[in-house]
């Protein structure tokens, strides 16, 4: 049997990593970008799991043009590291970086994976705020753009996107299903994906991972390309051990064009 069923009343913690290459006009950008999740099954009814979460830990690197800018919730910036101009704008974004570890929200997840609802993100960035003892514009501007990089519906799409492919059934080696699911955001598209079991061992799922990224009509970015990889689950919980994908995406926005190549790694454990 293969569906999403974290068991209730326990602990479990993923590991998301995210790695994109790029080129704008001749100049390279890259960006590493690494999440820690720890999820409690608070709840169950009918299958459909609630689940708290927490932002235990996170990192960003990125370099464009020669300028680079790294950041570690578990290690603070110094402002003595650069130069005063650098150092207060760092400072800045370090401090709301560190305002993010250890906030709280909530989904309702089904046993295909999908995300239901996603609570808590309107307190969040009002929770940041007081934390870090901002008033007036200064507040405001903080708000507004934590808002518009850390939402419901974008966290929804990030973890959705890796989640909603569970069939729901018992399967065996050779069996293959297909999902499809609308992402917004930063990698906008119609995601049209075909799944097929290649290896069963014991309770753990080996399974193969096609997709085909369709271009979106309503946002402003299109995007069209590909994406290959393979995840494992332990079939007892629907708790994904290890998974990597391999995407390649033609961009266009504005008159323009650009290859995006991109990576991503989950390793998921119980506590």
């Amino acid at each position: 049997m293969l569906k999403f069923d974290l068991e209730n009343g326990k602990g479990y913690d993923y590991e998301l990593i995210f790695n994109m290459d790029q080129e704008i006009m001749g100049q390279d950008m890259q960006m590493d970008m690494t999440t820690y999740y720890s999820m409690d099954v608070a709840g169950d009814n009918g299958g459909t799991k609630t689940i708290t979460t927490a932002i235990d830990r996170l990192k960003m690197r990125t370099e464009v043009a020669g300028f680079k800018v790294d950041f570690d919730t578990d290690k603070p910036f110094s402002s003595s590291d650069t130069t005063d101009m650098m150092g207060k704008s760092m400072g800045a974004l370090n401090k709301v970086f560190g305002a993010i570890k250890g906030q709280t929200f909530t989904m309702k997840v089904n046993p295909e994976g999908k995300i239901l609802a996603v609570t808590g993100f309107e307190d969040m960035a009002k929770n940041i705020a007081d934390s870090m003892q901002l008033e007036g514009e200064e507040r405001n501007e903080m708000m507004k753009q934590f808002d518009a990089q850390f939402n419901a519906n974008e966290m929804t799409q990030s973890l959705e996107r890796f989640w909603y492919f569970f069939p729901n059934k018992e399967v065996k080696v050779g069996d293959s299903w297909q999902k499809s699911i609308q992402m917004g955001g930063k990698m906008p598209g119609k995601y049209n994906s075909t799944y097929k079991v290649t290896e069963i061992e014991g309770d753990m799922v080996t399974i193969d991972e096609v997709s085909k990224i369709d271009a979106s009509e309503t946002e402003e970015v299109s995007m069209t390309g590909d994406v290959k990889g393979t995840i494992v689950v332990d079939s007892r919980t629907g708790l994904i051990v290890t998974a990597d994908q391999d995407m390649k995406v033609k961009a266009s926005s504005k008159g323009m064009s650009f290859d995006i190549k991109a990576k991503t790694k989950i390793k998921g454990k119980a506590r």
